[in-house]
């Protein structure tokens, strides 16, 4: 899952306490994920304590938190705004998934023995093409399962990559918050052909994942954190003050003992709604508390920036790794065989961060003017003419915002 790390213009204001607060909870999230996939590879035991389930609304939680500050940033900057914010995505969210996605596809083919999917395509040509173009469990195919019609080439996550199903409905929930708030609040235009398209394939999976979807409430889940995020935004310039720390207390407070209450009533669901709502309301107030913490040891803040930096990929890869240390790692000891798995998987996804990830601002520069030439209104028009003789005013634009 993809939580970027806060760059744009809360990071003053939130400081190196809040700042590596949300990198523990992004590397925690991941860990949490990885801690579910061992239950169930090496016990059989199926996630009892909900940790994966915590770990992906953790990291809903924070994307829409994020992700809502990145879109109302993107809002202050030259026209146009909505080209520039889909490319950052898409680099943020691809340049690691696809090189994971190559190597998945490797490990099933030379590796890995088990079908660990479930029903539908998850190997082959069409299930790659498929999780390329993030269509992955898309609400089509959940729709007409829930219609009682028999989709035989529904397409799946990638066998081992079964982290995948969250990374689509992330992406499509980019995409058509986007549309709504940059086209449809802003009023910025694009060329029509592609916001149809866009809207065609992105919000049915808003909408279903509102109600339904293996995570019964993940837009909604996104929405809570979007909200703490716009309230962030919006306080921006009072978020240090003493009355803030005072109300963080007070959320803390209120989420705790009511979080306690609803987990008596239904148990610990993470995918709830309500405690969802109870978590974030734990989360940003505790986050409120530490905007007025100054300063934070440097060994610290180095510590969280590292462990968080590769915490995307190694969510995209962990699964299938463990699969790999399952089906070759025999030393006669299970601990020693979950250590090593649990270790090769991080070691693995720090290489993938240094060979992708981190260059995912690198790809955002270069998509940013095609992505503007192809999105603009005018786009037609402008097809064949030549950059160098006639230079686009848009991409004179984002050569200057990068």
């Amino acid at each position: 899952m993809n939580t970027s790390r806060t760059k744009p213009a809360l990071q003053h204001s939130l400081g190196d306490a809040a700042t590596a607060y949300l990198d523990v909870l992004r590397a925690v999230a991941s860990n949490l994920v990885i801690a579910a996939h061992v239950l169930l590879l090496y016990f059989g035991i199926k996630d009892p304590y909900s940790l994966g389930n915590l770990g992906v609304a953790i990291f809903f939680l924070l994307s829409g938190f994020l992700i809502t500050q990145s879109m109302m940033n993107w809002s202050h900057k030259p026209m146009p705004h909505f080209p520039g914010f889909l490319a950052d995505r898409v680099a943020r969210i691809f340049t690691p998934y696809v090189p994971a996605l190559l190597l998945i596809v490797a490990a099933n083919l030379l590796l890995i023995r088990s079908y660990t999917g479930g029903e539908g395509d998850n190997t082959g040509l069409l299930a790659f093409i498929g999780n390329l173009f993030m269509l992955q469990d898309h609400s089509v195919f959940q729709l007409a399962q829930f219609a009682g019609i028999d989709l035989p080439w529904r397409i799946r996550p990638y066998n081992a990559a079964e982290p995948f199903w969250t990374v689509a409905i992330e992406m499509w929930i980019y995409v058509s918050m986007g549309l709504f708030f940059f086209c449809l609040i802003k009023r910025e235009r694009i060329d029509k052909r592609y916001l149809v398209a866009l809207a065609l394939v992105s919000f049915p999976v808003l909408v279903w994942n509102a109600a339904a979807g293996g995570g019964k409430s993940l837009t909604l889940i996104w929405l809570l954190g979007s909200i703490a995020g716009f309230l962030f935004y919006e306080m921006r310039h009072a978020i240090q003050s003493p009355n803030v720390r005072g109300i963080g207390y007070a959320m803390i407070l209120f989420g705790v003992v009511a979080l306690i209450g609803r987990m008596g009533k239904i148990g610990f669901q993470p995918y709830d709604v309500q405690s969802a709502a109870l978590m974030g309301m734990i989360m940003f107030g505790l986050l409120a508390c530490l905007t007025c913490v100054h300063s934070v040891p440097a060994t610290l803040r180095r510590l969280s920036e590292f462990l968080a930096s590769y915490s995307y990929s190694l969510y995209l890869i962990h699964n299938t790794v463990l699969i790999v240390a399952v089906e070759w790692l025999d030393f006669g000891n299970l601990w020693l065989e979950i250590g090593c798995g649990v270790l090769l998987a991080h070691i693995t996804a720090f290489c993938l961060y240094v060979a992708f990830e981190r260059h995912y601002r690198a790809v955002a520069r270069w998509l940013r003017p095609r992505f503007e030439r192809v999105l603009s209104p005018h786009a037609i028009s402008a097809i064949g003419r030549d950059d160098a003789v006639q230079p686009s005013a848009v991409a004179f634009t984002a050569a200057k915002e990068s």
